[in-house]
């Protein structure tokens, strides 16, 4: 679901290339799920999740901070999913009417 550690490549003569990104722990996710959606187990032992949220404005499903850039890493739904293509469709319908 998130990425792997390793080194960090960048584009070009980027100034942090072979900087190391570290492994994303749980502790650092935050779901956004339903609130009558149960909460997935952490598949790590020992560890919980660092947050559960219930945000309808948006369409991302997780969350955490990379270090190397210090940006917020999301993960989305995939954009040929049926979910995402019927929430487009009703957008359109609404649009077309």
């Amino acid at each position: 679901m998130v990425e792997p550690p390793g080194l960090f490549r960048g584009r070009g003569a980027h100034p942090k290339t072979g900087t190391l990104k570290k492994r994303v722990m749980p502790e650092q996710i935050t779901l956004n799920i339903g609130e009558d959606a149960p909460i997935p187990k952490c598949p790590v032992p020992g560890h919980r999740w660092g947050g559960i949220v219930h945000k309808h404005d948006v369409t991302w499903l997780a969350t955490w901070k990379e270090n190397v850039m210090d940006n917020t890493k999301y993960v989305w739904l995939a954009a040929s999913s049926g979910f995402k293509g019927q929430a487009d469709m009703e957008k359109y319908e609404k649009a077309r009417r």
